[in-house]
């Protein structure tokens, strides 16, 4: 055993005893493997390096803790740039990331104070002759750089070589072989023992299981020399398990099951990768949680600094702007969330007209809100209105500065400042602190400490300020519950397992990335230090000690060794843990006859596995719906827009649930790109060229004159209005969009004046009824020519469907349009101007001449009003009694069917009530029909 449970401290009266179990790594309790059951003992304590330097920093009254990661590397930074004059080893890198350099020479650094380096000069080759110029660099305003572990290490060596005795009496119990410890580590241990400490040394590796088990012959397959041929396969007796799934998850459900029948107190779980779907997995079985969930600084309130550093740079993303007004956690009320999103859907760009009425209606809303609240304080709704827009500035204005440049140093400092305040503000403001909220705002001060130390004038661009705000937040913060009692011992990684337990498991029995070399030096550098009394590690000793490490689990089960592994890391195969290949080497079919898979343990066919299963039949097979009942009173069709016509026309269920329901998708995946992006922006660019404030007169204007208007517009408003345009990477994008509005205006201005038209009217609002039915909406563009108007309705993309539209007699909104502005009895004409194309399409003959008209054979406007009120009649006449169909294509039929009963006569066979229903783009596809589709593996 590595700790005799029966030594016990010095009976009273004795001098007192301190002793000290000394492992590999810190945290996890492996550990209490080394105790008797329900021990508790005073005096007796394990810890790994960075617990033992606490302790014994305590002891001799020194700081036993190093300073942050993020301090460290931020002063060396600072030290590098000072160092740096162009002819460093490291000066070609650090122009590129300054702050990655320093953090991987720090590293280095480090490396070389834990093998006894002093800070002297060294040679053997520049990076090492740099390494120890950055460690004498002195000068005005330059700190000493924060200690690290082994500066610490440095310290306590000195001390205790300073004393002559020991503060108290010391037992030091080793178990980690010594490459597994650095070598700043062994000379302090060497230092206790010379004055009086009793240190034992690690004990020999031992097979702890029966020679006559599975367990017990992988353990001395193991220990034994390589080079023997490879034995006979394991017989599956039980003692060694592998329990393998597809996922994560499914791999966490079967260990769970296999958890759940057996003594978790004397077990030692490996907590190893993707711990959290076990954790899950934990809950949902009801067993005791381990308290290993991975850190992440992806947690809502830890994105609110990385999003606000975002939108300090031009252009400012839409995007990102979604992201932090959709956070659980944000400082923006919730009504203005909402306008703010709404106007960024409208036009994605923080400062757009839309970004503009936002920020008046919520300034107006928060206003009402606190007069309502405090009517007899008539300062109180000018405060709330000031408050708000203050708080919507900060958080979405200021100067968008150029991301070539950088961002100011101040300006960073600022921002870090203004997330630290609200987050600290938010995190007092309930009955107990936010532990999440308290991290954001750790994370905040540490970003602007560091951004504080730079050089003055330094300006961070966008990438490096992400590099230093990764620094500042680490590995993020820990989630989920924490331990409960009644739980396996826990290691946080196989070398961590130190104490024999009946059971081991070793969760994500995977291989990775191994990472950078812990021994990074070359021959002539190795030599080089060893001659400045630097005592490196030989080649291969610390992947030597990594590869002891992953025996270590195996090594110490007694009874039992569960492996549990899966196939898949997403839809990438995952990688086998390298102990897999060394067993491999040693045994016939290595681990396959001992492989328990999840769907042989659900088949019933695992031996020593037994996963719970229930009996209970399967739910009914989900069908597809096509009529749904609803009292006729909660439905009304009294008011009607054409877009919202001919969505009822289209599928009456999409409608109700949006028109009467009030059910809406919201957030980040409704701001527009791509063609929607563009038709948006080009709709507002050509309706301002013809009837803005600065519109251009038909009369003395010609169509190159709007070509080269509207580009001028596009460059003045595509960063305020249609921001993802701007953005990098979207340049071709962007030029393309630019030709196409210019080459629309030149032709839309081109086909007004060929045929005479000048214009009324653009988003005219106009009312009228239809079928009793109140229809009103806003018309794209409405000309008029000799008192006869015309409604032209402008559009991207598409022109196949949009010609088929009015071949077949279903241009719904654009023939209601023409009702609406119907004078003298006689429709209007009509036509969709596609800016894509340059070019009209009309069924209305003569009406618009030229050559960018192009007339199309297809009922007239007037056949399409009566078809729409034809449909609108008979599917009222279905809602008022409460019958609301689905006109999906499998359902459409028999849906149709039941409304015509309710309505009294059949639906309509023709024009626009026969429509395809727009179920490609409806949001409301799961209500009427479920599809199921068979994942490939």
């Amino acid at each position: 055993m590595l700790f005799d449970r029966r030594r016990e401290p010095a009976v009273a009266g004795g001098p007192r005893m301190l002793r000290i179990l000394i492992v590999a790594a810190d945290g996890g309790t492996a550990w209490r493997h080394a105790l008797a059951d329900g021990e508790a003992r005073a005096g007796w304590e394990c810890a790994g390096p960075l617990a033992l330097a606490k302790r014994l920093g305590r002891l001799y009254g020194l700081r036993g803790e190093p300073a942050s990661h993020a301090e460290r590397v931020s002063a060396y930074a600072a030290r590098l740039a000072l160092l740096d004059d162009g002819g460093r080893s490291f000066s070609a890198s650090r122009a590129k990331d300054p702050f990655g350099v320093a953090a991987f020479l720090v590293g280095f650094r480090d490396l070389l104070r834990a093998a006894g380096w002093d800070g002297g000069p060294l040679a053997g080759s520049p990076r090492l002759a740099d390494l120890a110029a950055a460690e004498r660099l002195s000068g005005p305003g330059l700190s000493p750089l924060p200690s690290g572990l082994a500066d610490v290490y440095a310290a306590l060596l000195a001390e205790i070589e300073r004393a002559s005795s020991l503060p108290e009496p010391l037992a030091l119990q080793v178990a980690a072989p010594d490459a597994a410890l650095d070598p700043i580590v062994r000379r302090v241990l060497t230092a206790l023992a010379v004055r009086g400490a009793a240190v034992e040394p690690a004990a020999p590796e031992e097979p702890a299981a029966p020679e006559s088990t599975d367990l017990g012959r992988l353990q001395r397959a193991l220990l034994s020399s390589t080079g023997a041929a490879p034995a006979a396969p394991l017989a599956n007796d039980g003692t060694v398990l592998v329990l393998e799934a597809d996922s994560p998850l499914e791999a966490g459900e079967l260990t769970a099951a296999y958890l759940a029948t057996r003594p978790l107190a004397d077990a030692t779980l490996v907590a190893g990768a993707d711990a959290g779907a076990l954790e899950a997995t934990l809950a949902r079985h009801a067993l005791p949680a381990l308290g290993v969930t991975e850190r992440s600084r992806r947690r809502p309130a830890l994105q609110v600094l990385p999003l606000r550093l975002a939108l300090a740079f031009a252009p400012r993303d839409p995007f990102r702007a979604a992201e932090l007004l959709m956070l659980p956690v944000t400082p923006i009320p919730w009504d203005a969330r909402r306008r703010l999103l709404d106007a960024l859907v409208e036009q994605p760009g923080i400062g757009s007209p839309a970004w503009r009425k936002a920020v008046e209606d919520a300034a107006a809303h928060e206003a009402a809100r606190a007069r309502a609240e405090r009517p007899d304080d008539p300062d109180a709704a000018r405060e709330a209105e000031r408050r708000l827009r203050e708080r919507i500035e900060t958080w979405f204005g200021g100067v968008a500065h150029d991301p070539a440049i950088g961002l100011p140093a101040p300006d960073a400092v600022q921002l870090c400042e203004s997330v630290a305040r609200w987050a600290e503000a938010r995190a007092r403001a309930g009955e107990a602190p936010d532990p999440v909220l308290q991290a954001a705002a750790h994370v905040a001060r540490t970003l602007e400490r560091l951004v504080a130390e730079q050089p003055p004038g330094t300006r961070f661009p966008p990438v490096q300020l992400e590099q230093l705000h990764d620094v500042a937040a680490g590995a993020g913060m820990d989630g989920g519950a924490p331990g409960e009692a009644g739980r396996a011992a826990i290691a946080h990684e196989p070398g961590a397992v130190h104490a024999p337990a009946r059971e081991v498991v070793w969760w994500g029995f995977l291989g990775g990335d191994p990472g950078p070399s812990p021994e990074p030096w070359t021959a002539a550098e190795r030599a080089a230090l060893r001659s400045s009394g630097v005592s490196v590690p030989e080649p291969g000793a610390r992947r030597g000690a990594e590869a002891a490490g992953w025996r270590r689990p195996v090594l110490a089960a007694r009874d039992r060794l569960v492996l549990v592994r899966w196939r898949l890391d997403g839809a990438a195969p995952t990688v086998a843990h390298p102990l897999g290949d060394e067993i491999a080497a040693r045994f016939e079919r290595a681990l396959a006859s001992v492989t328990v898979t999840s769907e042989a343990a659900l088949a019933g066919a695992a031996r020593h596995v037994a996963p719970a299963r229930s009996d209970r039949a399967p739910a009914p097979e989900v069908t597809p719906r096509g009529v749904f009942n609803v009292p006729p009173d909660l439905v009304s069709t009294d008011r009607l827009s054409p877009s919202s016509l001919e969505k009822l026309l289209g599928c009456p269920v999409a409608w109700v649930l949006e028109h009467a329901a009030g059910l809406r998708r919201r957030g980040m995946a409704r701001i527009p790109s791509g063609n929607r992006l563009l038709g948006t922006f080009a709709h507002a660019l050509l309706e301002d060229l013809l009837h803005g404030p600065e519109r251009l007169d038909l009369a003395t204007a010609t169509p190159d004159d709007a070509a080269s208007r509207a580009g001028r517009a596009f460059d003045a408003r595509v960063a305020q209005e249609a921001a993802p345009l701007v953005a990098r990477g979207a340049e071709v994008q962007r030029h393309r969009a630019r030709e196409v509005v210019c080459d629309a205006a030149r032709a839309l201005f081109g086909l007004l004046q060929d045929g005479g038209w000048r214009v009324r009217g653009v988003e005219e609002e106009l009312r009228g009824t239809l079928d009793g039915a109140a229809l009103e909406g806003y018309a794209d563009l409405v000309l008029e020519k000799d008192g006869v108007p015309a409604v032209v309705d402008l559009k991207l993309a598409r022109a196949k469907y949009y010609r088929e539209k009015l071949q077949d007699g279903e241009a719904l909104q654009v023939a209601l349009y023409a009702e609406l502005t119907r004078t003298k009895g006689v429709l209007p004409p009509t036509g969709y101007f596609l800016i894509g194309q340059g070019e009209l399409l009309t069924v209305d003959r003569g009406a618009f001449p030229g050559t960018r008209a192009r007339e199309l054979s297809g009922p007239t406007m007037q056949a399409t009003v009566d078809g729409a009120r034809e449909a609108l009649r008979f599917w009222r006449a279905a809602l008022r009694r409460g019958v609301v169909s689905s006109r999906r294509e499998e359902l459409r039929e028999a849906s149709e069917l039941e409304a015509g009963e309710a309505a009294g006569c059949p639906a309509p066979a023709s024009g626009p009530g026969a429509m395809d229903p727009p179920c490609k783009y409806c949001e409301y596809d799961a209500v009427c029909a479920v599809e199921l589709r068979e994942v490939a593996r």
